[in-house]
């Protein structure tokens, strides 16, 4: 399509004079010939995305790591299934599963005083009763004056709240319910399963409901993907968004569009969870056709124009059929 001439141009610009005011309707048309010069098919912008699909449960301390080069640091995700929510770093971003794995537990029964070389066993951790007013080192327990004040000092020892015992390490014990306690495992999950509770008491009505813990279980995928997406859209520094996908799906996907987050990297520590096709990257980003507004391109099919500026990360570009069939 050839520019109007200056002949054109001056004989639209008389037709359209109306009342001495003039609307330069040459001009206007002059620069939609000018701006339908731009032959070819612009784009909008694409944000780059990526698919993490968890094939089985979530376990406490298993992580997501998103890092935009763009940003300082990372975003590393943590679930965890403690009350505490204790993070293997301190910058980690927790993921909470408390609500969605079970914590194992065993019952303990303490009918008599214990006898003085009693012991009963946590995990790796051995405790032994000592004579009223002799503890003094990390697993030691006093017998107490009674029965009650042996059941005191028992739930203080394992708590580690009675000044001379740390705190056990995998479980923590309720107060007595009678004559009987029970010690819980601090992290949700089957592994708390395999915490051993064995017994030496003298007394043959003290003794624990089992050799280990159980009735610990994981957290499901379903749920994981709850409590990630949550973890993601409150704490995101990274630039990327996450969404409950189709199936146990979550799908990411850069904040900004255009090429630029295709190099937010990604990974994993998933027994059961991957990305798609073990992806280290979000992909798929496209830069979007540069344009200021009610700026005109076409092709052999549309017509396109921007109704606002477009940059390499806007969406600004609409098109409009061209009946090519027609004759006129």
């Amino acid at each position: 399509m050839q520019n109007l001439t200056a002949t054109e141009l001056k004989v639209l610009n008389q037709l359209s004079m109306l009342r001495n005011q003039s609307v330069l309707l040459g001009g206007l048309v002059d620069n939609v010939v000018k701006s339908l010069k731009t032959i070819g098919t612009p784009v909008n912008a694409v944000n780059a995305s990526m698919v993490l699909t968890l094939a089985g449960v979530v376990i406490d301390g298993e992580k997501v790591t998103l890092n935009n080069p763009l940003i300082v640091g990372s975003d590393v995700y943590e679930f965890l299934s403690d009350e505490a929510q204790s993070k293997t770093t301190p910058t980690n971003i927790a993921v909470d599963i408390t609500d969605y794995a079970t914590k194992a537990n065993v019952v303990l029964t303490l009918a008599a005083q214990p006898t003085s070389g009693d012991t009963m066993t946590l995990g790796a951790k051995v405790y032994t009763f000592v004579p009223d007013g002799t503890a003094n080192a990390n697993g030691e327990i006093s017998i107490g004056t009674d029965l009650a004040t042996a059941k005191l000092a028992l739930v203080a020892a394992i708590n580690g709240t009675d000044g001379w015992n740390v705190a056990h390490a995998l479980v923590s014990a309720s107060a007595f319910a009678g004559n009987d306690t029970t010690i819980t495992a601090l992290h949700g999950g089957t592994a708390g399963n395999a915490i051993v509770s064995t017994e030496t008491f003298a007394a043959g009505t003290n003794v624990f409901d089992s050799v280990a813990f159980d009735g610990g279980t994981n957290c499901s995928a379903a749920n994981a993907i709850i409590a990630l997406v949550a973890a993601i859209v409150a704490s995101d520094t990274q630039g990327v968004g996450a969404a409950d996908g189709v199936g146990d799906t979550i799908n990411l996907t850069a904040d900004v569009a255009g090429v630029v987050g295709n190099n937010i990297t990604i990974a994993e520590t998933l027994a059961n969870g991957s990305f798609a096709g073990g992806a280290t990257n979000l992909a798929g980003g496209v830069n979007g056709t540069v344009g200021s507004v009610h700026t005109f391109m076409m092709d052999s099919g549309y017509l396109y124009i921007t109704v606002a500026e477009n940059t390499t990360a806007g969406k600004n570009w609409r098109r409009i059929s061209i009946d090519v069939d027609a004759a006129y």
